[in-house]
C-alpha cells in the first residue's frame, strides 16, 4: 500500500546469498549456448537491475525460447530452493514488511525455523512471472513480499505485464483513498457504515480490481464502526487532555498515545507494519483526525 522503502538494500549481499557460479556453470550447459549467452553474459546485473533497467535491457533475454527452453532455465534459477534458505530470504525480511503491500489486509512474517532455514507466512511475488521470464526469478526488483491470497489466489498465472502498481517504485496510498458513508440510524450506537475504495489512476484502479481490493474491504464495515466510533470520543482535544494528564508523565508521545487509541501506525511511512493501517488513516482523515 506505501512505497517500501529500499534505502538499507544490500544488493552485493543478496548476489552472494545466491552464488551466480552454480547457475552460469548449468547454462553453459545448455544447447544451442548461443540462445542463452545474454543471459549468461549478463546474469549479475539481471539479479541486481532495478525494474526500469530489466525492462530496457533485460526482458527480452527469454522471447525467443520455447517453452521447453524456458522450463529448463526456471529449473537452472531454481527459485523455490533459493527461497528456502535463510541467508536467500533475510534481505526480503530486512524491507520491514509486515503487512502485504498490495491489500494491507494479510500479515507477512519471516522467521528463522531452524538454523539456515527460514518459514514464512509470506510469499514473494514476481512481478514478471517466472514461467515467461525464468531469468528474471531471482531478480531482486521482480520479488515484492506479499501474502498468499495476493499471490495465488487473486494473481495466479495471469500474466498482467506491468499494468499493476510496483511497491518497490509506486504508491497506492498516494492514488487510492478508502471512504466511509455512514447511515444514521435511531440510536447512535447502532449507526451503520460502508466501505468503498476509489482511485483515478489507470494501474491503481487495474492493483484495485486484480487483488478485488473492494470486494475485501466491504467487509471490513465492522472495522470501519470501530475506528469512526473511536473518532468520535477521542477527538483531538479529548487526545490532548489525556495526553497531558496522563500519557505525558509515562514517556509517551502524542503520536504513541494515538496509535495507542486507535490500535494502528497514523503515520503513513508505517502503512505497511500493520494490517488495515490505510483504512484506519484515511477514515479518519476524511473525519479530519489525522495525526499531525
Amino acid at each position: 500500500m506505501k512505497k517500501v522503502d529500499l534505502a538499507s538494500l544490500n544488493l552485493d549481499g543478496y548476489l552472494k546469498s545466491i552464488g551466480t557460479d552454480k547457475i552460469k556453470s548449468s547454462l553453459l550447459k545448455l544447447k544451442p549456448q548461443t540462445k542463452y549467452q545474454n543471459i549468461i553474459d549478463n546474469l549479475d546485473e539481471i539479479i541486481k537491475a532495478e525494474l526500469p533497467i530489466i525492462e530496457i535491457q533485460f526482458k527480452s533475454f527469454s522471447q525467443h525460447l520455447s517453452k521447453k527452453e524456458k522450463k529448463k532455465v526456471e529449473n537452472i534459477f531454481n527459485y523455490s530452493g533459493y527461497r528456502a534458505k535463510a541467508n536467500f530470504m533475510e534481505h526480503f525480511k530486512k524491507l520491514g514488511i509486515k503487512s502485504c503491500p498490495f491489500c494491507n489486509n494479510n500479515y507477512i512474517y519471516f522467521y528463522e525455523k531452524n538454523a539456515g532455514q527460514y518459514n514464512t507466512l509470506a510469499t514473494l511475488e514476481h512481478y514478471y512471472p517466472k514461467a515467461k521470464y525464468p531469468h528474471l526469478s531471482l531478480s531482486f526488483y521482480n520479488l515484492i513480499p506479499s501474502c498468499s491470497t495476493c499471490n495465488s489466489k487473486f494473481k495466479g498465472n495471469n500474466t498482467h505485464e506491468g499494468e499493476i502498481l510496483h511497491p518497490y517504485y509506486e504508491d497506492f496510498d498516494e492514488k487510492a483513498q478508502f471512504s466511509v458513508s455512514v447511515d444514521r440510524l435511531p440510536t447512535h450506537k447502532s449507526i451503520e457504515l460502508s466501505v468503498k475504495l476509489e482511485s483515478s489512476d489507470p494501474r491503481c484502479i487495474k492493483s484495485i480490481d486484480r487483488f478485488q481490493l473492494d470486494k475485501i474491504y466491504t467487509q471490513h464495515s465492522d472495522i470501519a464502526q470501530e475506528i469512526w466510533n473511536k473518532a468520535q470520543v477521542y477527538n483531538d482535544s479529548r487526545i490532548d487532555e489525556l495526553y497531558e494528564s496522563f500519557y505525558k508523565n509515562l514517556g509517551y508521545s502524542k503520536e504513541e498515545v494515538k496509535n495507542m487509541i486507535f490500535c494502528n501506525y497514523l503515520d503513513q511511512k508505517d502503512i505497511n507494519k500493520r494490517n488495515h493501517a490505510k483504512l484506519t488513516q484515511d477514515i479518519l482523515k476524511q473525519l479530519k483526525l489525522r495525526q499531525s
